[in-house]
């Protein structure tokens, strides 16, 4: 389709070069943003203002995942402090030998 503004062309047709995965995350930020509707709403440049709030939403995931790294780094360490100290005593015991 072919519109009298060039602009509205390239606007709508730069999502069309997307592969499909992609096109879907945007399309999942894109509805994370949306909870903060009524702030970009709010601005004078609202189409920026939603890409900081989708960079809002980014920044939670991060968080998110940062925090689940963390746990699991934790829990590993735990467990191999457990495997050090019995690597210790299997040495220890091998040099006594």
């Amino acid at each position: 389709m072919i519109t009298a503004n060039p602009k509205e062309n390239r606007a709508s047709d730069w999502k069309d070069h997307l592969c499909v995965e992609d096109e879907q995350k945007l399309n999942e930020l894109l509805e994370a943003a949306r909870r903060h509707r009524c702030a970009y709403h709010s601005s004078d440049n609202v189409q920026v203002a939603q890409v900081w709030c989708a960079l809002i939403e980014m920044m939670k995931m991060v968080n998110k995942l940062e925090a689940r790294v963390s746990y699991i780094e934790r829990v590993l360490n735990h467990l191999f402090e457990g495997h050090q100290g019995e690597k210790e005593k299997l040495l220890s015991g091998l040099l006594k030998f």
